[in-house]
């Protein structure tokens, strides 16, 4: 059996530095410490420190807090198991210096032995010298700093992660930081979390190593390239770790792709070269190199341009050849580079327009070769005929008086000479048909016949295209079903090919249809098309425009007509000119019809009523400095001393800075309302003084009552009972005297009505003295609904306190009074959109066209001026179909 002697020799002899201690906080008493923890020590014998506390026998280390030592024993006394303290460091001194000293790196461990109780007895000190591992690290470190590279640690065991403090670094993230498997793949995208995870998913099966290099985005938010290396260790068949290094190659990758995207960009460089490149001696005149693009552009191959040395010249257009071939000699002559148009024939007998550009290549003052590139520049010159001719075209349409016929004809001979050959037409499309508006180069004859064709499906190109609403393109009429029992007609006056194109307008309804057609079988390519698109778009805006103007014109004379009869007119005051414009019913309102009156702010205010000056001033002051509408009622003082009464909406316009500029509002003349209510006021006068006889005398009251022409009755303001009623009220209510007996004020009021009765009749009680006034909604016996002022005074009817109520029927003054009211905001928001909203698109127009007009040099492209025309066009006619719409929803009658 092993004594305790026996178990202290061991201790004594182990080769790891221990020490133990007893669990007697704070003092830690050393008990015992092996031979390699003295020799590691130093001088100190095992008698001097056992016995002894630990703090006391070890007083300090330069490099270690003493109470970071106190905590590491406190947590293994609190939670009883053993604490690795984090690699520390400690000075050894050298031998024969006085000053020098050996770093050295332990790995502490701290761990408790426990009783059967589970009472700590001991506490185990071990030490783990690690100094040539700390080095090893600090060289790996070092090393991958210089390679810009980290290494990582996957334990598939523990499930930890560990990276290197390079990789950290790399990665911009605190050093503190430990990362788990989920924080790791934080950092790649989408696409490159799934490749890292498929990377190891197979390491972990099958222990293979990968290579991968993918984007991370660092703590910071900069992107980042890695190429990682990684792989798998295994024991037993089972993965236990993925280990590997991450290298930083964002510099490398960058430069990599500056490489690919230069050598990119010279390809493109190279692609977009679309032209014929040539090389020709000049004495004898020999071509000696054309490129392949030669075939594509004009149709003949390399080996043909080869077979006559003339060859160039002789597919030139006969009337360019003379005038190219001359300059091209004479310039050569001068040893001049030099660049010109012509016109080439294609072999399929077409007409391209060439630009040719040409360097003359010297040798002792003499030219020797000829190097060049021919370009296809038959698209530039037709699109700049075509914006001359859509120039010519829209001027023409600025002439409000020229015939819309006369402009279409002169578009269609324009486009037919840009391309020689083509015969067109445009066809109005009305009631499901379609009828003759131009055609100038077209038979006549074959014209009558197509006009007043039905449409629909297989009714010809045009018939179908209008039918359908989109582009029928039938290059041989004689073979396509859609012309198949009609194609006589063309193909009688040599008409082969027929390609149509519906003009819709912005509300998707056939306007008209555009007919294009060709004496020859032919299919349009992609540049006809485009120039076909183009110009149906432009007739599509002649043709709105034209109907836009045509509504416009009678939009505005309906609303100057509505104006007048609803007695309503609109006003501007410019702030900065100061200058005042009236339309010409608020002259008349004014009185100043038919006359030369120049209206001004100070004329307006002179003519102000007295009474209203001051308070139509404020009002004024107040929109312009708040920017708020206002809507008033003013007095004015016509020339022949008459007054008018006037409802008056005014509103203030702001530049971008926030200063007014401008004052817009509108008059409507109230004067006969106005004379009306006056009317009724009086009324309510007679009405009150008959009440107050009523009081001094109930036998007046009785005949007044009973003989008014106005329905009157008496209620019991407790029970709402009626208590008398007289004959106005039974004639206009159809209840007889015994049926209002039996009835509450309560049962001649509509059931959704009746909440609101308490409430008033309540307020009644608590006012015996308040005369009251109101508005109520009644029904008839026979259930017709009738608004009703009501006038009420609590009066004593036979020891009773009771409500006398005059009640006057003004249904129909209220439907008139609403009637005119939505009339009147219509017309308001019709002035307000004709004198305002119109101006800003049609602005657009004019300073558009006048641009093309004026200023063709301006550098501009005409397609952008006209885009932007169609914009406005468009803009314009929504504008105009608000307008026509809100017309067409007052009724004047």
């Amino acid at each position: 059996m092993i004594s305790e002697k026996h178990y202290s020799a061991m201790f004594e002899a182990l080769p790891t530095p221990c020490l133990i201690l007893l669990p007697n906080a704070p003092v830690f008493t050393i008990i015992n410490a092996s031979n390699t923890y003295l020799a590691l020590s130093g001088t100190i014998e095992r008698e001097k420190i056992v016995g002894k506390g630990f703090f006391d026998v070890f007083p300090r280390n330069p490099y270690v807090n003493q109470h970071q030592w106190q905590a590491t024993f406190d947590q293994v006394l609190h939670e009883k198991k053993t604490d690795k303290v984090i690699t520390q460091k400690y000075p050894f001194p050298l031998p024969g210096l006085s000053n020098g000293v050996d770093i050295k790196y332990f790995d502490v461990l701290n761990t408790p032995v426990l009783d059967e109780q589970g009472a700590i007895m001991f506490i185990i000190r071990s030490m783990t010298d690690v100094t040539e591992t700390i080095r090893h690290e600090r060289l790996l470190e070092q090393t991958q700093q210089m390679a810009r590279s980290g290494n990582w640690e996957v334990s598939m065991v523990h499930r930890t992660v560990t990276w290197s403090q390079r990789l950290k670094t790399i990665l911009q993230v605190d050093s503190a930081f430990q990362p788990d498997f989920e924080s790791a793949l934080s950092f790649f995208d989408t696409i490159s979390r799934k490749s890292m995870l498929r990377a190891f998913q197979k390491a972990n099966r099958h222990g293979t190593s990968f290579r991968l290099t993918l984007p991370v985005i660092t703590a910071k938010g900069r992107e980042r390239w890695l190429s990682t290396v990684g792989k798998a260790d295994m024991v037993d068949g089972v993965c236990v770790r993925i280990y590997g290094i991450s290298k930083d190659i964002t510099d490398k990758r960058n430069t990599e792709n500056a490489l690919v995207s230069s050598d990119r960009n010279f390809q493109n460089l190279i692609q977009t070269i679309d032209g014929i490149v040539w090389e020709a001696s000049v004495e004898p005149y020999e071509l000696t190199f054309i490129s392949k693009k030669v075939e594509r552009m004009l149709g003949y191959t390399a080996k043909e341009w080869f077979s006559e040395p003339d060859f160039w010249m002789k597919h030139i257009h006969e009337s360019d050849r003379e005038r190219a071939t001359k300059y091209h000699r004479q310039q050569t002559k001068k040893l001049a580079n030099h660049t010109f148009d012509y016109r080439a024939i294609k072999k399929n007998g077409d007409t391209v327009w060439i630009k040719n550009v040409v360097s003359v290549i010297s040798k002792s003052g003499k030219p020797r070769w000829l190097r060049g590139i021919m370009v296809d520049i038959t698209e530039t010159k037709r699109l700049a005929d075509l914006d001359h001719l859509e120039k010519n075209i829209l001027e023409l349409t600025t002439h409000r008086n020229t015939p819309v016929k006369l402009i279409l004809s002169e578009y269609l001979l324009g486009i037919e000479a840009l391309f020689p050959g083509l015969y067109c037409s445009i066809h109005r499309v009305h009631d499901g048909r379609l009828f003759n508006w131009a055609a100038p180069s077209l038979p006549q004859a074959y014209s009558a016949a197509i006009h007043n064709r039905q449409i629909g499906d297989n009714t010809g190109s045009c018939g179908t295209a209008a039918y359908l609403k989109i582009p029928i393109i039938v290059s041989d009429i004689a073979t396509d079903p859609k012309w198949y029992g009609i194609s006589q007609a063309p193909l009688s006056h040599g008409l082969k090919a027929c390609w149509s194109y519906p003009i819709i307008d912005s509300e998707g309804s056939v306007m008209a249809v555009l007919g294009l057609y060709y004496k020859q079988i032919k299919a349009p390519n992609a540049e006809e098309l485009a120039i076909v698109e183009r110009t149906a778009t432009l007739l599509k805006m002649i043709l709105e425009n034209r109907r836009n103007a045509d509504l416009a014109q009678e939009v505005s004379a309906m609303i100057d007509q509505a104006q007048e009869l609803a007695r309503f007119g609109n006003w501007q005051w410019d702030a900065e000119t100061n200058r005042v414009r009236w339309s010409s019913v608020l002259r008349d309102i004014y009185g100043f019809a038919n006359t030369d009156y120049h209206p001004t702010f100070q004329g307006y205010l002179a003519a102000l009523h007295n009474d209203d000056k001051a308070r139509s001033i404020e009002i004024l002051k107040q929109v312009r400095k708040t920017g708020n509408d206002s809507v008033f009622e003013e007095r004015i003082v016509r020339p022949d001393g008459e007054t008018r009464y006037l409802k008056t909406w005014v509103r203030c316009m702001f530049d971008e800075e926030g200063i007014p500029i401008k004052m817009i509002g509108a008059c409507l003349d109230i004067t006969e309302m106005k004379h009306n209510e006056l009317k009724l006021k009086q009324m309510h006068r007679q009405l009150e003084k008959h009440l107050r006889e009523v009081e001094e005398s109930e036998a007046k009251y009785s005949n007044l009552f009973h003989l008014s022409p106005q329905p009157m009755w008496v209620y019991d303001l407790e029970t709402y009972r009626f208590l008398d009623v007289n004959v106005a009220a039974i004639k206009h209510y159809g209840y007889t005297r015994e049926e209002f007996f039996s009835m509450t004020i309560k049962d001649i009021k509509p059931s959704q009505k009746r909440l609101k009765l308490g409430g008033s009749y309540e307020f009644s009680k608590e006012h015996d003295e308040l005369f009251n006034q109101d508005v109520y909604i009644h029904r008839k016996k026979n259930g017709e609904i009738i608004h009703v002022e009501v006038q009420s005074v609590i009066i004593n009817f036979h020891g009773r306190t009771a409500a006398l109520i005059l009640a006057q029927d003004i249904t129909e003054k209220l439907n008139h009074i609403e009637a005119i009211e939505t009339q009147n905001r219509k017309l308001q928001e019709i002035a307000w959109m004709q004198s305002h909203v119109v101006r800003a698109p049609l602005a657009r127009i004019m300073g558009l066209v006048d641009l093309i007009q004026n200023f063709p040099e301006s550098g501009v492209e005409n397609g952008e001026l006209l885009d932007s025309i169609n914009g406005s066009a468009i803009e314009l006619d929504d504008i105009l179909k608000a307008i026509t719409n809100k017309a067409e929803q007052i009724n004047f009658t």
